[in-house]
Parts: structure tokens; sequence; C-alpha cells
């Protein structure tokens, strides 16, 4: 079928050629819908939707079929007509006439599927090319952040590019389950998790979850960025996973004198003055041995946002080494585009977007993050996860929560200095909470189990 079927009652809007499109098929899907069954209805609905079609009285038409078979009822070409007048879009798509001109237009309601295949093609293709003409108009105005731009325009390509299949996948028995017990009879791999650095919280939760995002929280300078960092240190130097740090407060140098000053157990003040013993240096050579070959990468961007965190991933992942785990440090200093009416409207995104990450990758991601000053005007002052600051959802959107929280219990403070709790306030994968003894080595910038004996 290769000729175009115009309607005597309404003109069709001219057709720009060189826009991808193809009215023969078109025309052959609505007519295939028109005379066959609900059955042929059901098969097109898998290929295409109202919006694939280029002609608007197609998409119209189409709607119109897809809502009387929805309900059960007739949908041949007087049906249809009827449905259409009731909407008052009759005449705009030709009226009666070019409906029954429509069911000419296939052999056979067989032919459906073949047709719409074509249809979803050509849809494919003006997708691209309107993603293409956006990406071109966000470079010519070069309006925001250019790594804004970028991940934008390269996100639109690939939805345009590579959409959703619309197909019956998504809808099983539940008897038809082989592939769910293959998953529960295959062990973990304790290789592939990424375990917490610390003992005794690795007992309440043995590993982060991929896809899940954990926050870490804490007031400013009981240590939250120095815990942040154990759990990439031990990821990626004990382990060997593949870890991106994101510091939106500290510089690159900053952030290698805490790793090499918590590796080679040396003071944090003396890379600060840089002076060291000669034990010191050879510390800090065997450090450097044990960190040079540890697959840890440290990104310091300014004016940080959700798509430039994506955009790092993305750049890993190119180069073969997809992160397990993501931490951003911290929440409190990302950045957004987008306008918004309130700051805890803007947090939201944020978890959200690292959240989305996360899910998207199937990686850990943890997010560090500041609490409010309430807990210090409570009889109770330990920390929960509703203190979190800015916004509620960043507990929502959470797994898990871990408070690092310097308790005062009542004993003086150099008796007290090297104890830290770590208040597991939230644990969706296991044990309700908990609170984890740790002993702090401000000076090393680590956190260490508390000794035993």
């Amino acid at each position: 079928m290769t000729a175009t079927l115009d309607p005597h009652h309404a003109a069709p809007a001219p057709e720009d050629e060189r826009v991808p499109h193809n009215t023969a098929a078109e025309q052959s899907v609505l007519g295939g819908v028109l005379t066959g069954g609900s059955d042929t209805v059901v098969q097109v609905q898998e290929l295409v939707s109202a919006l694939d079609f280029y002609r608007p009285a197609h998409q119209v038409i189409f709607e119109a079929v897809c809502a009387l078979a929805d309900r059960g009822d007739p949908h041949d070409a007087t049906a249809v007509h009827a449905e259409l007048v009731k909407r008052g879009d009759a005449v705009r798509v030709g009226g009666a006439l070019y409906l029954h001109t429509l069911t000419e237009a296939i052999p056979t309601a067989a032919n459906a599927g073949f047709y719409a295949k074509i249809v979803a093609d050509q849809a494919r293709l003006r997708r691209i090319m309107t993603a293409g003409i956006h990406a071109a108009q966000m470079a010519r105005t070069a309006e925001g952040d250019l790594e804004d731009i970028a991940t934008r325009a390269t996100e639109e390509m690939e939805r345009a590019a590579f959409p959703q299949t619309r197909d019956a996948d998504d809808t099983a028995a539940i008897g038809e389950d082989a592939e769910y017990w293959d998953y529960l009879s295959t062990p973990h791999d304790p290789a592939e998790l990424v375990v917490p650095p610390y003992t005794e919280l690795a007992e309440i939760m043995p590993s982060l979850t991929p896809g899940e995002l954990t926050t870490i929280a804490g007031r400013t300078g009981v240590g939250k960025s120095v815990c942040a960092t154990d759990f990439a240190r031990h990821a990626a130097i004990v382990q060997g996973h593949t870890v991106l740090y994101v510091s939106l407060e500290m510089d690159r140098m900053m952030m290698l004198n805490r790793i090499y000053a918590a590796e080679g157990r040396i003071p944090y003040s003396a890379f600060k003055k840089k002076a060291f013993t000669d034990r010191q240096w050879e510390d800090l050579t065997a450090a450097r041995q044990r960190v040079a070959g540890a697959p840890l990468h440290i990104s310091t961007p300014s004016a940080c946002t959700v798509a430039k965190i994506r955009a790092r991933i993305r750049s890993l992942e190119r180069r073969g080494a997809l992160p397990k785990l993501v931490i951003v440090d911290h929440i409190g200093r990302m950045t957004s585009s987008a306008r918004v009416e309130t700051r805890a409207q803007e947090v939201s995104r944020f978890t959200w977007g690292l959240k989305e990450i996360a899910r998207d990758h199937h990686i850990a991601v943890v997010a560090v993050c500041q609490i409010n000053r309430g807990p210090e005007h409570r009889a109770d002052p330990v920390p929960t996860s509703a203190d979190l600051k800015d916004s509620g959802s960043i507990e929502e959107d959470s797994g898990s929560v871990l408070i690092v929280h310097r308790p005062d219990r009542g004993q003086p403070e150099h008796e007290r200095a090297g104890e830290v709790d770590l208040v597991v306030a939230k644990n969706r994968e296991g044990p309700a909470g908990g609170t984890v003894l740790l002993s702090h080595q401000l000076h090393y910038q680590r956190f260490r189990d508390m000794p035993t004996g």
C-alpha cells in the first residue's frame, strides 16, 4: 500500500517531507484496528501510542478506537464515528467517509502489527530529530552550566534513541518465576558486596544495598565526613571496589591529606605543616603503595548538581569502571538549575535524583548531610532520622540513615575523647536500628572499632 488516502470532508494539514513519517502505514494501522477484533487493538497498542502517529487526525482516531476497545464496545468505522461526533472531533478528522476509506487501506487486519512497527520506527526517528534540534538550541543559547547542558542533551538523545519498549513482559503469572528461584538459589558473592568499615556496624547492616540511598548525618565537627571517607577507603582499598567520592567541601589536596593521614596513621597536623619525621615518611611511602592502586576516584566539582554527578558516573562507566559506591559530601552544598519555592523542595530534588542514580545504575549511593539543633533542646539528645536538616525527603528516600553522635555520658572530656556513637537511625534491610560505639582517631582522620578486652 503506497497511495496516500485523503479525507474528502477535511483536507489534512500540509506534511513536511523532511520529517520522518509514513502516512500509508498509519492509514493501514487504523484500517486494521477498525476492521479487526480487540486482539488486533491490543497487538497494536503494544507497539504504538496515539502520539506515535504523525497526522493529528490519525492520533484522534486511534484514541477513539482505544477508548471504545477499553470499554469493551464495538470499534468499527460506524462506532468510532459516533464516538468522534460525541467528542466533537468528527469533522476535523474527515468524517464518516474517511473512516470507511481507512477500512480499505489494509487487505487484512492480521497485518496491522507489521504496519504498526513502521509507524513506531518513524516516530522514533522524529524523536531523535527533535532531540537533536533541542540539543542544538541549548548549545546555541548556552544558558546555564556547560555540564548540565551536555548532560541534558545526552539524556534526551538517549531517551529518544532507546525508548522503553511497550510489551507484555511487565506482567506475568506468579508461577512464572524460574528466574526468581535461580536468583534465590545463587548465594551472594561476598567479593561483590560493599561492606561497612566497622565490624559491629556490619553485624547490623551487612552491606550497602545496590539501588539504595544511604545517608550519613551529623552535626558540624563530629566527624560525618571522616565516617564517609572510612566507607570510601574500606570499599576501594580493602575490598577493591570502584568508588567515586564527590567532595563539595574539600579540594583534592585536602582529600588526599585526609586519606593518607588515615592510611598512614600520621597526624593530620603534619600534613598542614608539611613537616614529617623520618618514620612518618616511611609510613607515608607504605600508605602510598596501598592507595595508589586503589580504584578510588575523587571529584571536586563546583556548583555541583545531580546532573554533574551522573555525568561523572557515566564518564567512569565509559572507561569500564562503573562505581559500586558513590559518596556525595555533602548534600547541603549541592545546587540546582531548577526554580523551586523552598529549600526543602530543592533538597527533595537532590535526594530523589541521587536515589534515581542508585536505582538506574544498580549501585550504592551515600549522601552526607547535617542534622538540625533540635536534639540539643530535648531531654534525650540522641538524634533520630527525623532530625535531618532541610527536608524530610532525606529520611523518606534513604534506605538507611547513620548518625554520627558525640554523646556526653557525664564523664570529663579527657575520658570520653576517644568515643563516638554511630546511631543506626533507619535500616530498611535489617534490624530497626541500634548504636555502634566507635573509637575516633580524628587526629588521624578516621574512626576505628572500639578495642575489646
